[in-house]
């Protein structure tokens, strides 16, 4: 089931205090200006066609293309309009790159836009619109739109000598709180939010938010049930632009255990994190489960080696999944292997301080440029499974150790980060209402605007 909680009031507002227009009409007046061999090299008409089109997303459409590539003829030149979504972790440069924009391009192209934004900013489902032109068989970036979240709308485009320049410009968007609820299928949790509405981004990020605290294998499955609440941002045209964070998400077990958590970003985080109803963070030293997606095929504990045929202790546990498959790191530290080790294959350790530690066995290759010291983040990708060394088939071998004795990574007690205190949980207690009146409101069916809320895009 998906219903809409709120609507968000969004007030449009112009760079520098100029209306729009007045942007678009000296776009135009500087091609007037320029000298006629410019213009039959058609650089100048492209990228005219970039900026006003980039300046103006929502009369252009450039939101309601969903993948979409159009053409613009000038003589003997044509410009390409594409519009995609950013991908996973690629960011910016890595969109840029997959749609085959020239490599130097991009790198003065992102280079332009971090003199705006961060680019740790641009999330995953954030649209881009690109202009490219065609010259002798390489893609020459025009410019690109930008569409991050209801506050920004940002455009990057190619000055005339041969630079980019980037700014924020005026948007009126409409932000709008959504729930999603159910019971999980046959086809497992993610699946199963998929089919009721809730976009891939936000459906993985239910796995992240209980990572920590529930075993998926055992204590998930059909009957059980979740419920999500998310922002969704559209243009006037009701054409989704992004799809924003989830700011709750609850899981109740088969045993009945229901979990709650409410997203906040504390004053002095860089972004937002999982908390419960009393602040305490969800987030633990070590995940759990370092990857996505896998099912758990082997415990802990002394088991009769499937190779060797011998009784022996199964230091870790096993996820099976595909090749390839993403292995995070499950807690913040300093690698201290990355090699092939024996019976592991391909093999990962990490020294996560106070004797903590983890390992990863059977990979089928490490990280791009991972080696012997690098500090990692938690969830940070580390490596790809796979199925080297002594392995039956491809799989996950995760070790968490403790002054050096291996233990159960599914039941040990995990130490848990500090909650919240003071000015932060006193601001996150008010979002904790607020969020329980909107699911209220969306269980009731009430459509609830919040009148008193605008959302501003920055100069």
């Amino acid at each position: 089931m998906l219903s809409v909680a709120s609507t968000d009031a969004v007030k449009t507002l112009s760079k520098g205090g100029k209306p729009l227009a007045d942007l678009q009409r000296g776009s135009h007046q500087l091609f007037k200006r320029s000298n006629s061999s410019m213009l039959q090299s058609g650089w100048l008409f492209a990228s005219m066609i970039a900026v006003c089109a980039a300046m103006s997303p929502l009369t252009n459409g450039i939101a309601n293309a969903q993948s979409a590539s159009q053409s613009y003829a000038s003589g003997n030149n044509e410009v390409e309009r594409r519009t995609i979504s950013i991908n996973g972790n690629e960011g910016i440069g890595g969109a840029l790159n997959r749609v085959g924009a020239n490599s130097g391009d991009v790198r003065l192209a992102v280079r332009a836009l971090g003199k705006v934004i961060s680019t740790d900013d641009v999330k995953r489902d954030d649209q881009l619109t690109i202009f490219m032109r065609n010259d002798s068989g390489t893609k020459r970036l025009l410019g690109f739109n930008l569409a991050s979240g209801a506050d920004r709308s940002i455009t990057v485009t190619r000055t005339i000598d041969g630079d980019y320049k980037a700014r924020e410009l005026a948007t009126k968007m409409q932000k709008r709180s959504l729930r999603v609820a159910g019971v999980i299928g046959d086809n497992g949790l993610l699946a199963s939010v998929r089919e009721q509405g809730a976009p891939d981004r936000v459906a993985d990020s239910l796995a992240d938010a209980f990572a920590y605290d529930v075993d998926f294998q055992r204590e998930i499955g059909p009957g059980s049930s979740f419920e999500l609440m998310f922002d969704r941002v559209s243009d006037s045209r009701g054409a989704v632009v992004r799809e924003g964070e989830p700011t709750y998400a609850r899981i109740t077990t088969l045993s009945g255990r229901s979990i709650e958590l409410y997203r906040y970003r504390a004053s002095n985080d860089r972004s937002s994190e999982w908390y419960d109803e009393n602040g305490r963070s969800a987030r633990k030293f070590l995940m759990r489960t370092p990857i996505n997606g896998a099912r758990l095929t082997s415990n802990f504990g002394y088991r009769v080696h499937p190779i060797s045929g011998y009784t022996k202790l199964h230091e870790g546990v096993d996820f099976g999944a595909p090749i390839g498959t993403p292995v995070y790191s499950a807690g913040d530290g300093v690698v201290t292997r990355a090699g092939i080790m024996g019976g592991y294959g391909n093999v990962v350790d990490i020294d996560h301080g106070n004797g903590w530690s983890t390992r990863y066995g059977h990979l089928s290759r490490f990280a791009s440029g991972l080696s012997v010291g690098d500090r990692v983040k938690q969830g940070q990708t580390i490596a790809l499974s796979g199925n080297t060394g002594r392995s039956t088939g491809p799989h996950l071998h995760f070790e968490i150790r403790r002054s050096g004795t291996p233990v159960n990574p599914m039941t040990t007690q995990l130490p848990s980060d500090n909650g919240l205190s003071g000015a932060d949980y006193r601001n996150f207690q008010a979002q904790v209402s607020r969020i329980d009146n909107l699911r209220r409101s969306a269980m009731n069916g009430v459509n609830v605007a919040n009148s008193g809320i605008s959302v501003r895009a920055a100069n």
